[in-house]
């Protein structure tokens, strides 16, 4: 932490596109002096719109008021930014993906924890409630012995450009996917081997992608943006030697808002304001900070999911199962 510490603690709130309309508030909420920096001359509209924060003028200002960094940008600034904290020795939660890449991710993972300050990467939908139940009913042994895992992510195309760039945001695996990979890894285990294939026609994407388990079970994920006028959409259902659990997000929603849509919001997906999931995931990351708690989600599993994806876009372009347990070893073996 640095040494201006005062009671009230100050957040570097690192852009201020669509996520940080969810982080902002949050942090507010908790009581935490935020600044806020963005590259994209957006930062004063966020801070007007949530009424709180405060706009730095550069990311050297915003990192030397703080004491924790939270990372909102377009993923290929993940890398950059996080290397900053830590260099300034700053607990840092950074959005998914941690890294475009894998190994800049391994890098970070590396650095963070010889240095003994907390990375958190924000894979929010281990905090979602009917998530978090599922995999508690896993673990209880309300199914069993886990067999098919199928996770079903859809939503509306970006319209940003660089999500639309692969090379920038990694395609709907590496925004989209990510999210559903990391729960199958939570649920199901380590996975040895990934297939996968992606169909495209224009803006709108989608990419299957079969997940083999180290226990044996198997997950089946499917993510898909599409132009079509469609809904956010998330699907579950795990089936085990004793029995089945299933979700629909059409199903059951305890929460609408029907009113104007802005771009700013349109990349969320629903969710309750009473149990916030981004609430319960910055929570969780303080508690890390705080009192050296294990989170629900840490660096090590920001990387798996990596690891994954990265595997899941090799086999789209060559068409090959590949295999994941060297890697993984090799990791385990340098972390």
């Amino acid at each position: 932490m640095n040494s201006h510490r005062h009671q009230t603690r100050t957040v570097a709130l690192l852009g201020a596109g669509g996520i940080a309309n969810a982080h902002l508030p949050v942090w507010l909420e908790l009581g935490f002096d935020v600044v806020v920096f963005s590259p994209a001359d957006d930062a004063p509209a966020l801070v007007a719109r949530h009424g709180g924060g405060a706009v730095a003028a550069s990311l050297d200002e915003a990192l030397d008021a703080a004491d924790l960094v939270d990372i909102c940008t377009p993923t290929p600034t993940h890398h950059e930014l996080a290397a900053a904290a830590l260099s300034h020795r700053l607990p840092t939660i950074c959005e998914k993906p941690l890294t475009r890449h894998a190994d800049d991710a391994e890098d970070l993972v590396r650095g963070f924890s010889e240095a003994g300050i907390v990375l958190f990467p924000a894979h929010v939908v281990r905090y979602f409630p009917q998530y978090e139940a599922l995999q508690a009913a896993v673990v209880r042994g309300d199914v069993g012995r886990p067999g098919v895992i199928r996770l079903t992510r859809q939503g509306g195309s970006p319209r940003s450009g660089w999500y639309l760039d692969d090379a920038l945001s990694g395609g709907v695996v590496l925004d989209l996917m990510i999210h559903d990979i990391d729960i199958a890894r939570w649920i199901g285990g380590e996975v040895s081997t990934v297939f996968a294939r992606t169909n495209r026609v224009g803006a709108s994407q989608s990419t299957q992608a079969v997940l083999t388990h180290e226990d044996g079970a198997i997950s089946l994920l499917t993510s898909t943006w599409t132009t079509a006028p469609i809904e956010f959409r998330t699907q579950f259902e795990v089936a085990g030697s004793d029995g089945l659990i299933r979700a629909d997000s059409d199903e059951r929603r305890p929460f609408r808002y029907v009113g104007l849509r802005e771009p700013e919001y349109d990349i969320l997906p629903p969710y309750d304001p009473i149990t916030s999931p981004y609430r319960a995931e910055i929570v969780d990351f303080l508690a890390a900070v705080d009192d050296g708690s294990v989170p629900r989600v840490t660096a090590r599993d920001g990387l798996h999911a990596l690891r994954i994806a990265e595997a899941i876009a090799a086999s789209v372009a060559d068409g090959r199962p590949h295999d994941l347990t060297s890697i993984r070893t090799m990791e385990g073996a340098t972390l």
